[in-house]
């Protein structure tokens, strides 16, 4: 009897769809002039790809309050508006030897118990904002929709995790990537509000969903002088494509148009250190050098090789800042 099976598992349909799909606005052309020309065409689609925008920008409506005050810094809590009738809310780091403004960094939290966790707890985030306050920068740690304090208003009983919001958004015609980077652009704004920072020196520097945010917002928004991404900068092939990842990473198409290498693209020549654990189950070493050395060819277009750093460590899904952190300072 002839013997039935299978013959070919969706999976090896999903890397022949990849094969035929991927890529299509991966810049192709030569020379520095193309390729300025390619991200100046590419940014703004983009952005329109991850959504997420509002027409008319609302006030900032900013209220700062002191959390706590050492002999080397000041931490207060930020609020303040991205959307008309939603608020925001994040955790302020001031080095307190500054005698003017000072650059800053944005420090997206990744999965987990967001900004709380990204500086009150000594694991995978090494509290990383109170290293780059003490090599004199300010950290602004944004809470994102969906995590530890944003998962519902104190009077609203119908608590929600990330998970809901972004299912909730994709029924609405909307992906959660586009509401986290427009929230972050709001910080941006935050950022350059306050008289204590110098809003043109401005960087950002994230873990896992961090770095992935970093990897959008920065390609999306050149007020971001100087990138650090931890934990993510790999590829979709190998990661989103080769296993399950939260939902919300998932934007429509996005993998169909650009890569991880072809998004970071748009962030030349600005600095950009990328960071990448030998152990890391998930985000695979391997491909983060052959992206790295992807971009190493388009920093060479723009004579900037020396702008462009890897930081190969020996560990698992966490920060590094054996690169990182002195990389700031130094091009902020």
């Amino acid at each position: 009897m002839e013997k039935l099976e299978l013959s070919h598992s969706f999976r090896h349909y999903l890397d022949e769809l990849y094969a035929r799909r991927s890529r299509e606005w991966a810049f192709r052309g030569q020379g520095a002039a193309e390729f300025r020309r390619w991200q100046e065409q590419t940014r703004p689609r983009l952005a329109a790809l991850l959504g997420g925008r509002e027409r008319h920008r609302c006030p900032l409506n900013l209220r700062r309050a002191l959390v706590e005050e050492t002999a080397t810094y000041r931490r207060e809590r930020l609020y303040y508006d991205t959307r008309p009738n939603l608020t925001a809310t994040a955790q302020l780091l001031l080095p307190k030897a500054a005698s003017g403004p000072v650059p800053a960094v944005l420090c997206p939290p990744g999965h987990g118990g967001g900004m709380n966790q990204v500086l009150d707890e000594p694991g995978a985030y090494k509290q990383y904002p109170f290293a780059l306050v003490a090599r004199g920068l300010a950290a602004l740690v944004p809470e994102h929709i969906g995590f530890g304090e944003r998962t519902g208003a104190p009077d609203d009983d119908r608590q929600a995790n990330h998970a809901f919001f972004y299912h909730a958004l994709v029924l609405l015609g909307e992906n959660a990537m586009g509401y986290l980077v427009w929230d972050l652009q709001r910080a941006l704004d935050v950022l350059q509000s306050l008289p204590e920072v110098d809003g043109d020196r401005l960087g950002c520097y994230g873990l896992s969903l961090g770095g992935e945010m970093t990897l959008l917002l920065a390609a999306c928004d050149p007020r971001v002088k100087v990138a650090g991404i931890s934990g993510f900068l790999t590829s979709y092939q190998h990661t989103f494509l080769a296993e399950g990842h939260c939902g919300c990473g998932y934007v429509p198409q996005l993998a169909r148009r650009l890569e991880h290498q072809d998004i970071a693209a748009l962030i030349v020549p600005r600095p950009l250190v990328v960071e990448t654990g030998t152990e890391d189950p998930s985000f695979p070493t391997a491909t983060a050098r052959a992206s790295v050395e992807y971009l190493r060819s388009l920093y060479a277009l723009e004579g900037a090789e020396d702008r462009l750093a890897l930081d190969v460590f020996a560990g698992g899904h966490e920060i590094s800042g054996a690169i990182a952190y002195d990389w700031f300072p130094r091009f902020l």
